[in-house]
Formats: structure tokens, sequence, C-alpha cells
């Protein structure tokens, strides 16, 4: 299935409506550019659209369309624009996702919008809750490209989504996760809003609300200025999340930083600081070099308070033994105290530094940072606070989630690679056992004709097709070194199988095993009576585990085990 992204001008609606009839591609995304003219002709607009693989017709997106965009759109249906009105309603403010439920529109209407229209396009490729409540999303955009959005709730009401502003990151901050996996693209400004409507819209859904926004996710916010901007002017007009509940993240682009300071809009300001000297702080974000270091950036960010009259977050990630020393904590707060930043505009948010594979770094102990405010409050009247850990059990830094995910795919490639490798190499033994399993769909073109001779549990010969090998591992919890069975009539049949292949392989001779050992198997084994099942429920049941067992990677191991000794036996 191929994805793809491409930006259409058309002129007037009708074109539009046409596009989204005779669409031809599988999936896609687009955006439907639109503009005035000086010249006399129809005005258009943006219509923000995805395409549906299963009627194969490009469908509006709801959850990114704007209100007036949608009343172009409704009315250009023929229906009156405060259906658009309704529509909005039942999706911002109600949190209703099924078109069917928006029972004060018309039949007619519900039927066009479920062929043309959906809520929401974010592929939600993996979601993880932790104990604490907090949930983390690993988005897949329509290029294939992954993002990360969390939403963290507190225990006094807050509801506090962390969003992306970019796939991956180029900024190389060496202790963070995007940091290390490098720079992808820039998302769209849709993709950011909607990462923020999607919560907002769940939680409408259950009476609570999204209280606050901060871009912290994975990129740097401001190297997609345009972009983000728009987004949050988005979230502030259309969801009506106040413009000082969203805070923006940045490691230091000061060119921005400047430009900020000249929009009409009131957002809070947070800055990656970490480190309070120029060589310290462009080891661990080569970032600074490139926008002048400390001395332009804490410049500029003096203006920034002067201009917008607000106060700006300094974010601190303590690490053990690196940064999180009383005498560090003394040159920071000599930092802010030489560049003209008053005590009263300015806030050390310290955070534990979330570990990652890339970065050998540890969390700071508890006496460390309580040394650490003490010296920033005490000695320089610097408010400073620890940040409240949420999601810790769970992959909630930026880019940990994406990472996992990642390594997953990787070692399910690497898997397919060894079991094929295995198939085609002629030292191993090419035999197999046969499982009757009628609810495996084979693709087109592959035969699926059987011997009706073979019955459950049969010795044959196989092999194994590249195109149609899948490992289905599911989690990271599958031990295939040791791996573990929910009960004996698991254990029993794993023996079964990997007994029978043992008793048929071409010319090998059976290895002797102690007769003790060799009994207590033999007892285990007799212990599983053999049942009668008619229940379907239960037949399916049995022949999923059945397929489990037979896929574990102990089994093939044995093979191989097997196969040496055969070879050896031989040679001898």
């Amino acid at each position: 299935m191929e994805n793809r992204r491409c930006s259409l001008e058309v002129q007037g609606t009708g074109h539009v409506l046409s596009l989204l009839r005779r669409s031809t591609a599988k999936t896609a995304a687009f955006s439907v550019g639109m503009r005035r003219s000086h010249r006399a002709r129809k005005s258009t607009r943006l219509f923000s659209t995805v395409a549906n693989p299963e009627t194969n017709e490009y469908k509006v997106n709801l959850l990114t369309l704007p209100l007036p965009e949608l009343e172009t759109l409704i009315k250009s249906w023929d229906y009156p624009a405060f259906r658009a009105r309704q529509i909005n309603n039942w999706i911002f403010k109600q949190g209703v996702s099924d078109i069917d439920d928006m029972t004060d529109l018309p039949l007619k209407l519900r039927t066009l919008l479920r062929e043309r229209a959906i809520v929401g396009s974010l592929h939600l490729e993996v979601e993880q809750i932790s104990r604490d409540g907090t949930k983390k999303r690993a988005y897949k955009l329509h290029d294939g490209q992954m993002i990360e959005s969390v939403l963290m709730p507190y225990t006094d009401g807050r509801r506090t989504a962390c969003i992306s502003s970019q796939a991956g990151c180029a900024m190389g901050c060496v202790f963070c996760a995007t940091g290390q996996m490098g720079f992808a693209r820039q998302l769209t400004s849709d993709e950011i809003f909607e990462q923020v409507a999607t919560f907002h819209h769940e939680l409408k859904g259950k009476n609570e609300r999204l209280s606050n926004v901060v871009m912290m996710g994975m990129g740097e916010p401001l190297a997609n200025y345009r972009n983000v901007i728009a987004a949050i002017r988005r979230m502030n007009n259309e969801l009506g999340i106040g413009q000082r509940k969203i805070t923006l993240s940045t490691v230091g682009v000061v060119p921005n930083i400047r430009k900020l300071m000249d929009e009409d809009i009131q957002i809070r300001l947070a800055l990656s600081l970490h480190c309070a000297t120029d060589e310290e702080r462009s080891s661990l974000l080569p970032a600074n070099r490139r926008y002048g270091g400390l001395d332009e950036l804490m410049t500029t960010i003096r203006e920034y308070i002067e201009v917008k009259k607000m106060r700006v977050t300094f974010e601190w990630a303590l690490i053990e033994g690196e940064n999180d020393s009383r005498d560090v904590a003394r040159t920071l707060g000599h930092l802010l105290k030489r560049h003209g930043i008053r005590p009263d505009m300015a806030h050390v948010n310290l955070i534990p530094l979330n570990p990652t594979g890339g970065y050998v770094g540890s969390p700071s102990g508890r006496n460390n940072v309580e040394r650490f405010v003490d010296v920033l409050q005490n000695e320089f009247g610097i408010s400073a606070t620890p940040r409240m850990r949420r999601g810790i059990d769970i992959d909630a830094g930026c880019g940990q989630l994406k990472s996992a995910v990642k390594k997953k795919e990787d070692r399910e490639k690497e898997g397919v690679s060894e079991l094929l490798q295995f198939a085609v190499d002629p030292g191993l033994p090419s035999v197999g056992v046969y499982e009757d399993e009628d609810e495996i769909e084979l693709p087109p073109g592959v035969d699926a004709s059987i011997d009706k001779g073979l019955s459950h549990g049969s010795i044959v010969g196989f092999s194994i097709d590249e195109g149609f090998v899948d490992l289905d591992i599911e989690d990271d919890d599958d031990d295939f070194e040791n791996p573990t069975f929910e009960d004996d009539i698991e254990l029993a049949e794993a023996e079964r199988l990997i007994n029978l292949v043992k008793g048929t392989t071409l010319a090998m001779p059976r290895p002797t095993a102690p007769a003790e050992a060799s009994d207590e198997a033999d007892s285990r084994i007799e212990k599983v009576k053999p049942t009668s099942i008619t229940d379907d429920e239960a037949v399916r049941k049995a022949k999923r585990r059945r397929k489990k067992l037979l896929k574990q990677l102990k089994a093939i191991q044995k093979l191989t085990e097997l196969d040496g000794e055969r070879q050896a036996a031989n040679k001898g």
C-alpha cells in the first residue's frame, strides 16, 4: 500500500467534490491549497483530506477542518451553513466521533458525511498507559513517519497534552531519544493541531477538558516556526485553550525567539538550558554553538522577558555527577544574575533524566536534587521545583516509545532473515510438523493444495516463501532462550511436537538420554489425556495456542542441535 502526499490548487468547491468522488489512490493524504486572487474568480478554501482504502475515495478530515471551511463545504452540498456549526459542536463540544450519533443532522447529510468525511486521520500505532494514568501514543503518519503524543492527568483536575512538532529532531541533544534518532521532516500545522484536537475530543466525550498543552514532544518547535504558530493559534481560537496554558519549549533557536517577541500571542516560553557554561552545554546540546552560545542566548531571553512581561522557565535535566552539584547550582545562579534576568521572572524546572539506550547518564538522587533547589532558592532567590515524574513505568520520555517500536520492527525483520536463512541452508533439516489450521488466509497466487493423506501432526518436508513469513511477535515479554508456558498442557504439547520431529528426521540417530530424564518426560506427557473438543470457540483457542507453540524459536534451536548431532554421527 503506497502512501504519498501532494498539494493541488483548484478553483471552486465543485472541483474538490469531483476529486472526492473520483480518487484512485489507495492511501494518501493531501491538502487542497486555496488562495484568493486580485482577478475575479471564485474564492477558494483549504480542505484537509485523507483517502479511505476501503472505498478508494478521498475523505474530508473534520477534526482539522476549520469551521469557515466546513461551512463552505456544507453549503456546496446544498445544506445551510448552520449544519456545519452543528457538526462542529458534536465533535468539539460533545466529543462525538460517530457520525450516526449526530442525531440533529438530516439522515441524508449523515449519509453524505459517512461517505465523504472522517473524524481524525492519525493512525494509532501503539498506546501505553501508566499506573498514574499517563497515556503515551505513537502515531504513524501518511508517509510512514512516526510521532508521539502524551496525555498527563493530574489530581488537581488538569489534563495536559505533550505534543510533537517534528518527526525526529535535528538539534542532536545527546541525552534525548529523539535527538539520537535524527531529523526526518517538519510536521504540518494540521498534524500538530490534530494531536491536540484528538485529546480534546476524547476528553469532551468523558465530560472532561484539555486544560494545558506543552510543546515538549518530538522536535524543536521553533525550527518549525510557521506551522507551530499556526497550530497554536488554532488551539486557542478553536479549542478554547488559553494562550498562557500553552508552553513552547526550545533548545534556544535565537532568531526565532526574537521573532516570537513580535507575535501577538502570550504563550509561555521554556528554555532547555541544562548547563551553565558554553563548554558543557555545547557537549550536551550541539545547537548551543550554532546559535551563538550562552551569552547570545541569555541576552535574548532577557529581552524577551522585558518585551513580553512574562516569566521564563529554565529546564534543567539533572544528571547524576554531571550537573547536579551545589557548585553547578551556583554557576547557574550567577549566569542568570550576570545577564540581568530578575529572580522573580525566572523559574528553574528540575527534570529527572529519562535514561535512554544512547546515553550512559543516570538521574540524580533525591539528596542532590534537594541541595540544588536549596542553593537556587536561598542563595539567589530563584524559584526551583523538581518536576513530577509522569509515566515512568512506560516509555513516556520524548522519543522513547518511537525508539521502542522501531527496535521491535528491526527485531522482527532480523527474525525473518534468520528464519529464511535457516530454511534455505542445505545443512539444516527441511522437515516440520503439519498443522491443520483453517484460520490462515493465504494471499492470491499461493498454492493452498494439501495432500489429503496428511493429518494434524504429520511430519512433512517444507520450504519458506520470503513474501509469506510472519513471526507474529506481539510483545517484548517473549523469552526465546528460556520460554515460559502457561500450564503443563502447553509444555507437554511443545515436548510432543519436538519429539515427533526427533523421531522422524531423515538419517538422524535419536540421541540417548539418561533413563531418569526420559522417564520423567514420558510421565509428563502421559499426564495429558487426549480430549475431544466440540465447541467451535474452544477449537479456535486450541489452534491459536498450538500455532504459538510452533513458533517458539526454542524448537528451531533444538532442531538445529539435532541436525548437528546427525551430521556428527554420519561423519563418525
